[in-house]
């Protein structure tokens, strides 16, 4: 199996683009219809799972919806908070757009791929209050970071993050820049998707792609 291979930046990179600059992508899911296949879950930490919801925003990138964390429900800072459906995607690409609303522990999130259950799954975050953008692997409740890169950000904007995976590789991009590559073969099956945030971070999720790489 192999692990560790990565490409992380010793720079940071200025602010990428503003949500103003951002349009609904054709085929995406907005949030504006039911999730109800969704459901919550956490890695870690202790207290009840964190509450999900879809609602209107004036700010959606897809109108009306986004999919926010609306409340923590816990005072765990080692805490992850999960919102995540059922799949068999192995090889395939996931984009979401992003936008840290508020945390003070920690901010922002980012979508997860090869979900097996709340303890087994890969995802790629950006926060702000770290000024990065990373990717991890998580393995039975522990987590692994890939790769990572010093990118500046704020709290209200939106951030589009996408990962592409197949086989071992994994390359993750922030507002289409490739900033992040990484080969591991921890969890090599099919599985779910979904949305990830830390601790008491929250955050709004719109515009959702996933699907086989083209």
């Amino acid at each position: 199996m192999k692990t560790g291979w990565l490409l992380g930046l010793s720079f940071v990179l200025p602010a990428c683009n503003a949500s103003s600059s951002f349009a609904p992508t054709a085929g995406a899911v907005g949030f504006d219809g039911d999730v109800s296949g969704w459901r919550a879950a956490s890695t870690g930490g202790n207290g009840p799972d964190a509450s999900w919801a879809a609602r209107a925003d004036t700010g959606a990138i897809s109108p009306p919806n986004v999919l926010a964390l609306t409340a923590a429900n816990h005072r765990s800072d080692d805490r992850f908070n999960l919102f995540w459906t059922d799949g068999a995607l192995a090889d395939g690409r996931i984009a979401v757009a992003v936008r840290a609303d508020a945390g003070e522990v920690d901010q922002g999130g980012g979508p997860m791929w090869r979900v097996q259950d709340a303890n087994n799954y890969y995802l790629c975050r950006f926060n702000p209050l770290e000024a990065n953008f990373r990717v991890y692997v998580v393995k039975d409740g522990v987590r692994r970071q890939l790769a990572t890169a010093l990118v500046a950000g704020k709290v209200g904007e939106w951030h589009r993050l996408e990962a592409t995976f197949v086989g071992e590789r994994i390359t993750c991009a922030m507002d289409g820049r490739v900033l992040l590559e990484a080969i591991d073969g921890t969890l090599r099956g099919g599985g779910g998707h979904g949305l990830w945030t830390k601790a008491d971070a929250r955050t709004s999720f719109d515009d959702l792609v996933v699907g086989p790489v083209k």
